[in-house]
């Protein structure tokens, strides 16, 4: 069983003055006095074997317990939870330790006080505390990786991975992003009262560049009348994209779209797609939303997949160790799902993914389309709101305080 973890303790300041009390005096002050403990539940913890280990009778350890129960989902609380218990100490005729008090904050907007009365029961009383939002924004320098660098400039997870997927339209984390490229993000963040962060927050706006300084993209959050809550550059273009830049993650390009010597067949013919090298068993995404046509054993192509997109466009992706379940001719996949993993089936030197595009039926560059593919733009009267909040958001990025770091 883990030990109990505790945090600085607050001795409140009666026992220590009963040296100067008289023999008469000194007993009922000890026994009126207390002791104040912050402990953090450990892992297989429950607030009822914190008691136990800090003492306390089972009948009050059971009751304590019962009261919480009320108003707290006991089984829900999180290892690293903190505890503020106060205890009155064993007296000298060695009676348990009693539990005057206890308090638990589960969630950054409500705190329960449980309290002993003179009487020995208990009962509990939840403080809510009001809740504001806070703008605050993050900028720094790339060192190493995006995610390091935000991460040590207090962006929280869920805005980065935010920032990440708006920007993977447009971006290869793995190939386009210098050592010194910049970041800069702006999150709409809650706080209570007291100072507590009650979420991680949710992007407003974002800035990204590529290539050392060379390029650079900015995107601006923002829900059409009849869209999605989602990510546009300041012309009124959405992020997203047709189709992905590169099916893959952590992926070098290893042979591109166009005429080569074949490393199997000996002879030179049309390499009708690009390939990309990756770790046997790298997940390998859709590049966009669409119908599964093919999938299975194809010649050459060993396990292949091949998706039919709107606009006439259809990709396929080729030696694949196997395909993800589920994605069967005439399933529908979604852009980025796991269609499948990197292997080597068919003809193929190593592991890798050979990834084609076709558009109306004829292989084409898909490195070449990706830069291209279009894009959803706002009109009319959401184009006009997205201005105004654009003008909007500009001016907040001036005022907002900066994100602590870690």
């Amino acid at each position: 069983m883990p030990e109990l973890a505790a945090l600085p303790s607050t001795a409140l300041s009666e026992a220590a003055s009963t040296a100067a009390l008289s023999p008469a005096e000194a007993p009922s002050l000890i026994a009126e006095s207390s002791i104040e403990t912050a402990v953090r539940l450990e892992k297989g913890d429950t607030v009822a074997r914190v008691l136990n280990r800090l003492g306390v009778a089972a009948g009050d350890v059971a009751d304590s317990v019962a009261a919480l129960a009320a108003h707290v989902r006991m089984e829900r609380l999180p290892i690293g939870q903190i505890m503020t218990v106060t205890l009155r100490p064993a007296d000298e005729a060695g009676a348990r330790p009693v539990l005057l008090a206890l308090s638990i904050r589960p969630e950054p907007r409500r705190e329960y006080t449980l309290e002993r009365d003179d009487d020995g029961d208990y009962s509990v009383e939840e403080e809510v505390f009001a809740v504001a939002s806070k703008l605050q924004r993050a900028s720094g320098a790339v060192d190493g990786s995006v995610i390091a660098s935000a991460e040590a400039a207090g962006v929280p997870r869920g805005p980065l991975a935010e920032m990440l997927r708006a920007f993977s339209w447009d971006v290869n984390f793995q190939h386009d992003i210098k050592v010194g490229d910049r970041f800069d993000i702006l999150i709409e963040r809650s706080w209570t009262s007291d100072g507590l962060a009650v979420d991680d927050g949710r992007v407003l706006w974002a800035e990204l560049t590529t290539g050392g300084g060379a390029e650079s993209f900015s995107v601006y959050r923002f829900k059409p009348r009849d869209g999605e809550d989602f990510f546009y550059n300041g012309e009124g273009e959405s992020v997203v994209k047709a189709l992905l830049r590169t099916p893959l993650n952590m992926s070098r390009i290893s042979s591109r779209f166009g005429l080569r010597h074949h490393p199997v067949l000996r002879f030179t013919r049309l390499h009708a797609g690009v390939d990309f090298a990756a770790p046997p068993g790298t997940p390998i995404l859709a590049a966009g939303d669409g119908r599964v046509v093919e999938a299975g054993p194809n010649g050459g192509y060993g396990r292949w997949v091949k998706i039919s997109h709107a606009g006439g466009l259809a990709t396929g992706y080729a030696h694949m160790s196997r395909i993800a379940p589920g994605v069967r001719r005439s399933a529908r996949v979604r852009q980025g799902q796991v269609i499948g993993f990197v292997g080597s089936s068919g003809l193929s030197t190593g592991p890798h993914l050979h990834f084609e595009l076709h558009r109306a039926g004829r292989p084409v560059d898909p490195l070449s389309m990706a830069r291209t593919a279009l894009r959803a733009r706002l009109r009319g009267k959401d184009l006009e709101r997205f201005k105004v909040q654009v003008a909007e958001t500009d001016r907040a990025r001036q005022t907002a305080t900066t994100l602590e770091t870690p």
